[in-house]
């Protein structure tokens, strides 16, 4: 219900190259797809659409499951930093359910990669 009250809300987000200064340095593998953001992915934007772009890019190229963690954490505390505390959690909810990689949606862990693509191991994982 919440989900689609969201996407009602947000509409359909056009979408545009992600920002080269938030991409990832040092991947050992590039992404065949090309890295895309559209703001705050099924929900309204408000004022944080910077913290979903840059969230959009963290979760283009994957990882382990520690990075896409830290990723959503780091999204949370934007979120919390454009005085949202309330909708920070919501969202940070959102992405942890909807963001899995085992999920066919554009918007997943590592969308850069063709479906399916589960995590990488990391070290100490």
């Amino acid at each position: 219900m919440l989900l689609a009250l969201a996407a009602l809300a947000g509409g359909c987000a056009s979408t545009r190259p992600c920002d080269r200064q938030f991409m990832p340095h040092g991947l050992a593998a590039q992404p065949p797809n090309a890295c895309r953001v559209d703001g705050c992915t099924l929900a309204p934007d408000f004022d944080f659409t910077h913290c979903c772009d840059r969230h959009d890019v963290r979760y283009w190229p994957g990882g382990c499951s520690s990075d896409r963690k830290l990723a959503d954490r780091e999204f949370r505390q934007c979120v919390e930093a454009a005085d949202h505390r309330l909708l920070a959690g919501f969202y940070y909810y959102g992405v942890r359910i909807g963001g899995s990689p085992y999920l066919p949606t554009p918007w997943r862990w590592g969308f850069g990669w063709d479906y399916p693509r589960a995590y990488r191991a990391c070290a100490g994982e």
